[in-house]
């Protein structure tokens, strides 16, 4: 397995650190293989076989949760006879550190059990990718991606301070934040535009320590030449790291793009936003993905 230079800083952080890491979907060859070479490479990897299958236990965990009033034994049945589900609870009751899923099943599938069995720490879950270089020596973080079509200013502003806090984590960077549209410094007028300045002005009272800065087209936050043809006076002058799209149409596409048309690798989408420690995998994912996602969620459980 290759190594970037940012794959290689988490590794250093996570290898060898005892946190356990559940991969539940062993059906799938993918997963078996990533579990092997994961601990060969000393990571601690678990199944679900590693777990006695106490049936009155998952349902001792589930008992004190609202989305189970008035199931039916034959409902709870049926839930935890989901590998994915069952793996949650593990992880809600302290007997794993975090748990990597999505091979085999959507995106929505993994978040609504994640939000109904794990809980959110914010008010909102949301995701990012970090985007690597083909030549390794640079990342950008794409926010939200994966998560929420339309969101407003509020959830704006939790995407963005997340995607902050992942970015510092996961390069060791200061984050760099750009807020996206199609105007740059009121080139434009519309309601959409509205909404990301609202959501900057709460950012700016709320974050005042991370660098950032909007609206800003793509290219005037990533050029320091364009930005002055645009005469956007922007505190970024060209260098955000951190790119913050006004919808999850925009986001999705844009992240799609620079992987197929730019080769960067794209490690996500990462989670934010959860009481504990889950992340999801691209149905496309191949092994090394599953490796690097793993790593990251064990990072993320220290």
């Amino acid at each position: 397995m290759k190594l970037s230079k940012y794959k290689k800083q988490i590794f250093d952080k996570v290898l060898n650190c005892d946190k356990k890491i559940l991969l539940p979907e062993i059906n799938d060859e993918r997963i078996v293989q990533a579990s092997k070479k994961m601990q060969k490479m000393g990571f601690c990897v678990l199944n679900l076989s590693d777990f006695n299958f106490d049936l009155s236990f998952y349902k001792e965990c589930l008992s004190n949760k609202k989305f189970i009033n008035n199931w039916t034994e034959e409902m709870l049945d049926f839930f935890l006879s989901n590998s994915f589900n069952r793996s949650l609870l593990l992880l809600n009751e302290g007997k794993v550190d975090c748990v990597v899923g999505g091979a085999t099943m959507s995106t929505a599938n993994v978040i609504r059990s994640s939000i109904r069995i794990v809980g959110v720490k914010d008010q909102w879950v949301s995701s990012i990718f970090l985007m690597i270089s083909n030549k390794e020596d640079y990342a950008y973080t794409y926010s939200d991606c994966g998560v929420i079509p339309e969101p407003n200013e509020k959830q704006l502003v939790s995407i963005a301070y997340n995607a902050a806090l992942y970015h510092r984590k996961l390069t060791g960077e200061e984050p760099k934040l750009a807020f996206l549209s199609f105007s740059t410094k009121g080139s434009a007028e519309h309601y959409k535009i509205d909404r990301i300045n609202n959501a900057l002005e709460i950012f700016s009272k709320k974050h005042p320590d991370i660098v950032h800065d909007g609206e800003l087209q793509f290219d005037a936050a990533i050029d320091m030449k364009v930005a002055k043809m645009k005469k956007a006076d922007s505190i970024l002058k060209g260098q955000a790291n951190v790119f913050i799209f006004p919808d999850l149409y925009s986001a999705n596409i844009s992240y799609k793009i620079t992987q197929y048309l730019a080769g960067f690798e794209a490690l996500g989408p990462l989670l934010t936003g959860l009481k504990k420690p889950v992340h999801d995998l691209s149905r496309g994912a191949s092994v090394d993905d599953i490796i690097s996602i793993s790593s990251i969620a064990a990072l993320d459980s220290i």
